[in-house]
């Protein structure tokens, strides 16, 4: 079925640009909240035990009912989805501190708020994708540029802002960023609300929608191509994890113990990200997204083997930007395919059924990191490597 975009040459582009801005400042919020809500546990309880159990009540909502959320998504439509998001969002994010400076905040009120504002946030990353892609029509080089706008505004709110949520506890404290934070959902609110054409982002007729939460995952399994993209998605956020376990300990075993090398390495995988969206913005205009995706494809795996040569901590770093960054210039011709190739009615399901089993799979790469590392014995192989600095003394 063929989309026009939804309010005409003028108005989906004001509309497309609205749903990146105000995605923009909820990312930034979202990962100021990462830091800024486990900090103010540790300066009030103290307690590592408190902090990861709100640190895992921020994920957990997305383990558990990732795949509810497309059904929300499905009923409420892509645009009203963000707004109740957003909205809910800066409600319970400003709850924390208000309580707090009222002496009112219990720790089992703060996990309520928490899990139910992880809750809130299930569906929106999907339902962004949905409304940019009704926005931007159905040129599928206009698609790869509206993702990679959208991949380069998460890219840069994770690599920069926990970053600037650090500089700004360390100036004003946690309470206030917390402030901040629930001041963002409601910018990206009022931008959605005034600048997206209201008859965007429809929720479909109730006779056209698809039953049924696996609905999603039924429909990628029948098509072999989207079976296969499926099968990657989960693979690469499982990668992705792995490598977090990994290049800490090539720092540690291969180059004497030297933390800096691997906030390096650590950092490298986000800065690469992060260009390589931007690149598939720039890229998208001569390419489709077919071609990028091959290109890709070979530079995700590839210099990932120089991780294996005993050499400077430049090797490695070039190795690991490099990846990351094929891996963020993947993502946007990925979801302008997936987005063309799916019926409307099916995409609400499809897209959340997308987010979720890649969400899922980091933690599973974590979890599994650490065995394979251990019975492979990769941890005394990387022990017996020349070193390329002097253990620290």
């Amino acid at each position: 079925m063929s989309r026009a975009p939804a309010a005409g040459p003028t108005g989906y582009r004001r509309g497309l640009r609205a749903v990146v801005a105000g995605g923009a400042v909820s990312a930034f919020g979202t990962q100021m909240t990462v830091l800024a809500l486990p900090w103010l546990v540790l300066e009030t309880t103290g307690s590592a035990a408190r902090t990861s159990l709100v640190l895992l009540a921020q994920v957990l909502p997305i383990a558990l009912f990732g795949l509810l959320g497309g059904e929300v998504l499905q009923r409420l439509g892509a645009r009203r989805t963000m707004l109740v998001s957003d909205g809910t969002r800066g409600v319970l994010i400003a709850a924390v501190p208000l309580l707090y400076g009222t002496g009112a905040l219990s720790f089992p009120v703060l996990l309520a708020l928490v899990a139910a504002a992880g809750l809130a946030a299930v569906p929106y990353a999907a339902s962004q994708r949905l409304l940019a892609g009704e926005l931007a029509g159905d040129d599928q080089r206009a698609l790869t540029r509206a993702h990679g706008l959208i991949d380069t505004v998460y890219n840069s709110a994770g690599f920069g802002g926990p970053m600037l949520a650090g500089l700004l506890i360390a100036v004003i404290g946690a309470e206030r960023v917390l402030w901040l934070d629930a001041a963002t959902f409601a910018v990206s609110f009022v931008v959605l609300l005034g600048c997206v054409p209201a008859r965007a982002g429809r929720a479909a007729a109730g006779g056209t929608r698809p039953r049924g939460v696996l609905a999603g995952i039924r429909h990628m399994r029948a098509d072999p191509f989207l079976g296969r993209t499926m099968a990657s998605t989960i693979a690469g956020g499982f990668v992705l994890r792995f490598l977090a376990i990994c290049l800490p300990l090539l720092a540690f075993h291969r180059y004497g113990g030297d933390a800096a090398v691997g906030g390096l390495l650590l950092a490298g995988t986000g800065a690469g990200m992060l260009a390589g969206s931007f690149l598939a913005v720039l890229v998208s205009r001569r390419l489709g997204p077919a071609p990028m995706i091959a290109v890709a494809m070979v530079f995700q795996a590839l210099p990932l083997w120089l991780l294996a040569l005993p050499a400077p901590p430049v090797v490695p770093l070039t190795a690991v930007v490099l990846s990351g960054a094929a891996m963020g210039f993947s993502n946007a011709p990925y979801f302008a395919i997936l987005t063309a190739r799916v019926p409307a009615a099916l995409q609400p399901k499809v897209l959340q059924a997308v987010m979720t089993l890649s969400t899922v799979a980091g933690p599973l790469g974590l979890l599994a990191a650490g065995v394979v590392i251990d019975r492979a014995g990769w941890s005394r192989r990387c022990s017996a490597w020349p070193r390329s600095s002097p253990p620290r003394r």
